[in-house]
């Protein structure tokens, strides 16, 4: 019955790029703002952060003792906070580079100068 429901109610195309637009000017500033793009770069040596701690964290041999599926759940996450607060507070410096790549990219696509904002440590 739901199927021939779903069926008859026309579906128009969905705009994925439409969807995740900001909505208004102010919301569309602050995505490109220079706190964002720092916020992003941060995130993303994070994300990276967390896959090299969980890489390095498979070269100790398993000793049998604490292994199974909840350990393994506990140590993902263990590693994902720990490399956020890494991140955070500094981490490895790459972030920097990210950020300051992504200022030139969007001053570029705005035909402006080349940005010289420096990233709030």
């Amino acid at each position: 019955m739901n199927e021939l429901l779903a069926a008859s109610i026309p579906h128009p195309p969905v705009d994925l790029v439409a969807l995740m637009a900001p909505t208004d000017a102010r919301a569309a500033q602050e995505a490109q703002s220079p706190a964002r793009a720092e916020k992003v770069a941060k995130d993303f040596e994070s994300v990276l952060l967390g896959r090299l701690l969980e890489e390095m964290d498979r070269t100790i041999p398993e000793s049998g003792l604490l292994e199974g599926s909840t350990t393994r759940q506990v140590k993902s996450m263990y590693w994902s906070l720990l490399a956020g607060e890494m991140a955070r507070q500094g981490g490895l410096g790459l972030w920097k580079q990210v950020h300051h790549s992504a200022l030139r990219q969007y001053s570029a696509a705005q035909g402006d100068a080349p940005a010289t904002l420096e990233p709030s440590s």
